[in-house]
């Protein structure tokens, strides 16, 4: 697999660089940009076109890069929330068992029937108190 995903960045590289090849005079061409707001009115230098393809792409990824880290706490806040609601329930079913445990000990001396009727009544008891 990793192959052939170097293959395919490899094929990717070289198309890109094929294409600026055959477009070297438009890519070179240089050309400046001017801003005419009602507030402010600029123009920037001659530059080649390249340099504007390149200024357009670092602001793209960066861009990805910012709400890509956002998605990523995000995802990091929901999961630690999740592990701790998991760590409070395994808290719970821990102390239920306990109880359960006790229980079973205390009703050791009553008859057979009897003690498997308190049992399932003290196990309601817990689960309608959750």
């Amino acid at each position: 697999m990793q192959k052939i995903k170097y293959l395919f960045w490899l094929v990717i590289v070289a198309v890109l660089a094929i294409f600026i090849y055959q477009n070297n005079e438009y890519f070179m061409a240089e050309h400046s940009i001017g801003i005419d707001l009602y507030f402010f009115a600029g123009k920037s230098g001659e530059l080649p076109n390249i340099v504007y393809f390149l200024a357009v792409f670092v602001i793209g990824f960066l861009i990805s890069l910012l709400l890509s880290f956002s998605h990523g706490y995000k995802k990091r806040k929901t999961i630690k929330e999740l592990n701790e609601k998991i760590n409070a329930d395994k808290q719970r079913i821990d102390e239920m068992e306990s109880r359960l445990a006790a229980v079973e000990g205390a009703g050791s001396g009553m008859a057979g029937a009897d003690a498997v009727d308190d049992k399932e009544k003290a196990g309601d008891a817990e689960i309608s108190r959750a």
